[in-house]
């Protein structure tokens, strides 16, 4: 149980920081990003690098002190 715990943990934020990295990538290469509710492109492009690091964050800390992965 504790393996597969871990693992959908691991997941979950792999996945947190791919879907985040993605949306960060087609705000900075889209020539005129569609966006309605989020006309300040800086500021959501820096509350994307704050998901991304807190998953990569979690994840270290998940494997320092649960796993090796």
């Amino acid at each position: 149980m504790r393996e597969r715990i871990y693992k959908a943990l691991i997941l979950k934020y792999q996945a947190d920081i791919e879907d985040a990295l993605l949306k960060v990538d087609l705000l900075m290469t889209t020539p005129q990003p569609v966006i309605v509710d989020h006309t300040d492109i800086t500021s959501e492009v820096d509350k994307l690098l704050h998901k991304v690091a807190e998953a990569k964050e979690n994840m270290a800390t998940l494997r320092q002190y649960y796993g090796t992965n």
